[in-house]
């Protein structure tokens, strides 16, 4: 009669079990339902992002304030007009890289003549090792750099045409914004508190984040443009588009997304030239990613930098750069509501960047 039940400790096995299980039907969801969770998750980054305009907007202007839709659509408005715009410089740019190219004296004579000279150089040994080695040749290629922009492009344009059903999301959720608490406090009163507990703060964790990271995205990629169209870089708006979206995951994307443009000016500067870029480009980017967005935004994810990076990877294998892009605003959410429960409260932990956070 002695012995004693470790409740606590089979109640946390369970909980670790159950979170196991809802983690692995979890996956398998997003992987065959992506069609239509996809466009989903990226409406409600939209709501959010257009919470804070439409609410200046109705504060800002009495016509608005009548008709709140009315601010819905002159963002809609003000939103299509810079893609179109967008759209229109960003082909003429393509189209200006494509001719750099293939023209004669350009981009890929200018590095076959650039990795020749390599190759006669004395670099005490090291030029036979370099010029020898075909995958590095491969790597540096522009050609290769070419198809890598145009497969980041097309999964760009793979996620506009997307739009059309985030669009008819995006209606729904405001449309239900004022009726849905209502009817679920209706069906679910016992959760009721809990729940909206769990949607306010989410609600303001990923406004900050949605905000906050548009902002510094939009910042760093046009002084990217700018760098790179001072030097006269081909494809300049390309690639300063592909570090708007890069810089949406966390901790390597913007950093990474600086590696092609910095190949491009090996080969189209000198290297004098292209060392002083690649110094200001790095610079742009721990300008913007470790002072302005920390201190200035206050953005402060609170999660593990390995949780993210997992995160970041699982979401892109099962929804490609959109997966990446949403995967951290719901870990943020998923994080927020396991902390409001006791018994999945230690899994919020061990998902956190400091212990004393969640104290």
């Amino acid at each position: 009669m002695g012995d004693t039940i470790n409740y606590p400790r089979r109640s946390n096995s369970a909980t670790t079990a159950n979170f196991a299980i809802i983690v692995l039907v979890g996956y398998l969801v997003l992987t065959y339902l992506k069609p239509i969770l996809m466009p989903f998750c990226i409406a409600i980054l939209f709501y959010f992002l257009i919470r804070a305009p439409e609410q200046y907007l109705v504060a800002r202007f009495e016509i608005v304030a009548r008709m709140p839709m009315l601010a819905y659509g002159v963002m809609i408005g003000i939103g299509a007009a810079i893609s179109y715009g967008i759209s229109i410089l960003l082909y003429r740019n393509i189209d200006q890289f494509q001719g750099e190219m293939t023209k004669q004296g350009g981009l890929t004579d200018k590095f076959r003549e650039k990795w020749d000279a390599l190759g006669e150089a004395n670099l005490y040994g090291l030029e036979e090792v370099i010029t020898s080695q075909e995958t590095i040749e491969n790597l540096v290629n522009p050609k290769v750099i070419q198809d890598f922009a145009t497969n980041i492009l097309a999964d760009f344009a793979t996620f506009v045409t997307t739009m059309i059903t985030v669009a008819v999301f995006l209606i729904f959720l405001i449309l239900e914004e004022k009726s849905l608490p209502n009817r679920f406090m209706a069906a679910f009163p016992e959760s009721y508190e809990r729940v909206s507990t769990i949607v306010s703060n989410s609600s303001e964790a990923i406004s900050t984040y949605v905000i906050s990271k548009a902002l510094v995205a939009s910042g760093q990629a046009l002084i990217l443009g700018f760098l790179l169209w001072s030097f006269d870089i081909p494809g300049w708006l390309a690639w300063a588009l592909i570090a708007f979206m890069a810089d949406w995951v966390p901790i390597i994307g913007a950093l990474l997304a600086t590696i092609p443009p910095m190949m491009i000016a090996l080969i189209a500067l000198d290297p004098t030239q292209a060392i002083f870029l690649g110094i200001l480009m790095v610079l742009n980017q721990n300008m913007w990613a470790q002072l302005i967005e920390p201190n200035f935004f206050g953005q402060k994810l609170g999660i593990s930098p390995l949780v993210l990076i997992l995160t970041v990877m699982v979401s892109a294998s099962v929804w490609g750069i959109s997966g990446a892009i949403v995967g951290v605003p719901i870990m943020i959410i998923a994080r927020i509501a396991l902390e409001e429960d006791e018994r999945t409260r230690p899994i919020a932990l061990m998902l956190a960047m400091k212990v004393h956070e969640e104290e």
